[in-house]
């Protein structure tokens, strides 16, 4: 919330904010890319600032600092340039004088502020108690038995890591094609012709993947090929391929604790739906149309029977 706020107050005054985690990248010390979260503020927790009358503790500018790098750990406030820190300092201490002003104005008492407030505040209380209930209903019982369910599933099955190198046409896949059965480098290929620039800068390299992960015309192909063999053109939705197999091997599982904060989420989200569904079941609710009359009113969150259905979402997520 303190980072809301201060994302939000003025314009110029706090300009610094949104370009601070990018400015931190190139001025922090080359430690700082990889240095651990900022620490806990100490148990003697101190004033930074003081305007006027008002403090600002050292524990309220690493809250928001912490809360500028929202994707990962906030490199230690303290190793970076007196500039970067100061940017900081300002922007809380502008945000609190615009405060101050907009109190002044009665700005507070505006009957629209009152109600994006209320809501603002219904939203965090439902977030909070959400993210409790959601401990509560995933056990770490359930959890093991999602992980054997899936390591199980994985029996038998294959991986194999692959490189590809994508082009627009056929012409241009048998060209290259040719051109590896003479002798070409696949990678420096890759990276000079790949329309996919993603695997394409390095080397073609898709690393290991199993063959659901791939849409049909290109899994089919590529786990037809032998350690060490070359494709032939491969047409998908994408376009047309050269495949490169680099090895085989039995789909390896990820450690129950490497997948364990996925799991939650996915046992979480759906225990949440069930007992969402279980509050709309027990609650009195009435449907009516604009005309009065009472209407058929389903407690279900999943899709209503006889709606559009959607498109497959596995292979939505196939991709190269």
């Amino acid at each position: 919330m303190k980072q809301t706020l201060a994302l939000l107050a003025a314009v110029t005054a706090l300009a610094t904010f949104p370009a601070l985690a990018e400015e931190a990248k190139t001025d922090a010390p080359a430690t700082s890319a990889t240095a651990p979260a900022a620490p806990a503020p100490s148990a003697k927790d101190y004033t930074i600032v003081r305007v006027g009358g008002d403090e600002i503790k050292n524990s309220e500018v690493l809250d928001i600092w912490k809360g500028l790098f929202p994707t990962g750990a906030a490199p230690d406030f303290n190793t970076f340039d007196e500039n970067i820190r100061q940017n900081v300092l300002r922007g809380i201490v502008s945000e609190r004088l615009i405060y101050a002003e907009a109190v002044k104005a009665g700005t507070d008492k505006n009957e629209d502020v009152k109600k994006r407030l209320a809501e603002m505040q219904k939203q965090v209380v439902i977030q909070s108690f959400m993210e409790g209930k959601a401990k509560d209903l995933v056990t770490d019982d359930q959890l093991r038995a999602a992980y054997a369910e899936k390591v199980n599933a994985t029996k038998g099955q294959e991986e194999i890591k692959a490189r590809h190198i994508l082009v627009a046409n056929e012409d241009e896949a048998r060209k290259l094609r040719a051109e590896l059965k003479k002798g070409a480098d696949f990678e420096k290929l890759a990276r000079e012709k790949s329309a996919d620039k993603g695997s394409g800068s390095n080397g073609g390299e898709l690393g290991w993947f199993t063959k659901d992960k791939m849409v049909p015309e290109f899994a089919d192909a590529a786990f037809k090929l032998k350690k060490g063999d070359i494709s032939e053109p491969v047409k998908s939705p994408f376009g047309w391929h050269i495949i490169q197999v680099e090895d085989r091997r039995p789909v390896q599982p990820a450690s129950f604790e490497d997948m364990k904060d996925s799991l939650r989420s996915e046992l979480a989200g759906k225990a949440v739906q069930g007992y969402v569904e279980g509050l709309l079941k027990k609650a009195d609710i009435k449907y009516y149309s604009a005309d009065g009359a009472e209407k058929p009113f389903t407690a279900s969150l999943s899709p209503a029977a006889g709606s559009a259905p959607k498109a497959d979402a596995k292979k939505e997520e196939k991709k190269l």
